[in-house]
């Protein structure tokens, strides 16, 4: 009886198959399965320390947006390099991500070889002519043949490395996502602060003027006053400090509003053109709303910062696995079509399937898997103490921005009732200078006292504001926040 050979190459790949097969599930019933669990979530406190009582109302942010400085921050957000940036990062991971997604690899070549052997001198052979040898040389040329291939592979992903991979980088393209929100919200606030300190010198500018003028004219009539022996030589010099002081604050206010002028020009991407020294802006002229909060877990949880750290968790854990899945078996498909020959009219006819598999067991590089997996596992041990870092942090700046703007406005509440009786004083003393009670030296002093309150009631106004562009970014922006209105 004779064998089949047909049968008998079918019956080997199947007992190849089935080997292969058995081997994976043995591999696969022994390894032991890590416990990939996620770290646990940092604890936050349920309530805010210092949360004011008030009825939700939306737009807290948006109130204090006039339309000038809504289009100050379109204008930035266009322009602003950083943000720019952020989006080519955010290119560049979406980009990886589509790469690392593709599973099938295909592959194409052609290719052309030519031969000659080395000794092309030839040889001689003898061939029998009418019965008697002729001799007859053999020279050697070149000898071409011709080849072309098309492939394609595919790994099958038995324990999920594939997908923890893509999650990884899934995880990578939303940190940059991130990166782009904090940019977001830090060039809004920062556009926000730049037009408040510049309305806030428009305000400041007359004051420090006509105090400083007040303060001129208090200096010539006390140096009067002591020429003439009615006032002692010491009140003379704390006049002139007076006059100095006056001097060297309006020297800051113009110092300040170049500064502000750059800084708004680096904040356009202006700065070849150069500040200009136009750049106006307008403090307004309510208190900054009030912020009606959610819990602390829900307004932290919004920060760009905290999402990054929590997207880094993601990532780390991903790549445990990644880690782990290496450490068992790993089943490749490919397939390819080749054709060729010595002539390009055999490539039909003489064209080549070939179907493959491969199991690769790295469990033999032991040494190498578990110094990669312990890499990994240490890789999410720091990414969980940053998270950690990240929200206690978080919580520290939002409260430390809450106790400053309780303070700034009891300040400012003080301030204005200052201003209130300077206004009174001033008043007085203008009315008894009228009917000559008091001198004008009198009246001045009560004129630069006023310009003093109104210039510190001015500062605490526009720290209030600058406070809110900095609780803007302690809550992460908008989302979270549920403003109100106290």
């Amino acid at each position: 009886m004779k064998t089949n050979p047909l049968m008998t190459t079918k019956g080997l790949r199947l007992s190849a198959l089935a080997l292969a097969a058995a081997t994976l599930a043995l591999l696969g019933g022994c390894a032991a399965t890590a416990d990939l669990q996620r770290p646990a979530e940092p604890t936050l406190p349920a309530q805010w320390q210092h949360s004011p009582e008030a009825s939700a109302q939306a737009g807290a942010w948006s109130q204090a947006m006039d339309e000038e400085l809504r289009a100050f921050q379109r204008e930035a957000l266009a322009r602003n390099r950083d943000i720019a940036l952020a989006a080519l990062r955010l290119k560049d991971a979406q980009r990886q991500l589509e790469q690392q997604g593709l599973r099938l690899q295909p592959s194409a070549s052609l290719s052309k070889s030519a031969n000659r052997p080395l000794d092309s001198g030839g040889s001689s052979r003898t061939v029998d002519v009418r019965g008697g040898p002729v001799p007859v040389e053999t020279r050697v040329g070149w000898s071409h043949s011709y080849s072309a291939s098309l492939s394609a592979s595919y790994e099958l992903d038995l324990w999920g490395r594939l997908a923890a991979r893509d999650r990884g980088l899934l995880a990578q393209r939303e940190q940059v996502q991130t990166d782009v929100a904090a940019a977001r919200v830090v060039i809004e606030a920062r556009a926000a602060e730049i037009y408040w300190t510049l309305g806030a010198q428009e305000r400041l500018r007359p004051l420090a003027r006509d105090q400083l003028e007040a303060a001129e004219e208090l200096l010539r009539i006390v140096k009067l006053r002591v020429r003439e022996g009615k006032l002692l030589p010491v009140e003379s010099d704390r006049a002139a400090q007076s006059v100095l002081a006056a001097q060297h604050r309006l020297a800051d206010l113009e110092a300040e509003q170049q500064l502000q002028a750059q800084q708004r020009a680096l904040l356009m991407d202006q700065l070849e053109q150069g500040a200009s020294p136009a750049a106006r802006g307008r403090l307004p002229d309510m208190s900054p709303p009030a912020w009606t909060l959610g819990s602390p877990a829900q307004v932290l949880g919004a920060r760009p910062d905290v999402q990054k750290a929590r997207l880094q968790v993601d990532a780390a854990l991903a790549q445990l696995s990644v880690a782990e899945a290496s450490r068992y078996p790993s089943l490749s498909f490919s397939a390819s079509v080749g054709t060729g020959g010595s002539k390009m009219g055999d490539w039909l006819s003489q064209p080549v399937l070939s179907l493959s598999s491969s199991l690769l067991i790295p469990l033999i590089d032991w040494r190498r898997l578990n110094l990669e997996r312990d890499g990994a596992r240490n890789a999410l041990e720091q990414s969980a103490l940053g998270l950690r870092d990240t929200v206690h942090k978080a919580l520290v700046d939002a409260e430390a921005q809450w106790t400053q703007r309780e303070k700034l406005q009891r300040q400012t509440e003080a301030q204005a009732r200052r201003v209130a009786e300077a206004q009174e004083n001033e008043r007085l003393a203008a009315l008894r200078l009228e009917v000559g009670a008091i001198g004008r030296h009198d009246w001045l002093q009560a004129r630069v006292a006023l310009l003093e309150a109104k210039q510190s009631l001015v500062q605490l106004q526009l720290q209030a504001w600058l406070n809110h562009a900095a609780l803007y970014r302690a809550l992460g922006g908008d989302a979270g926040v549920r403003p109100a209105q106290s």
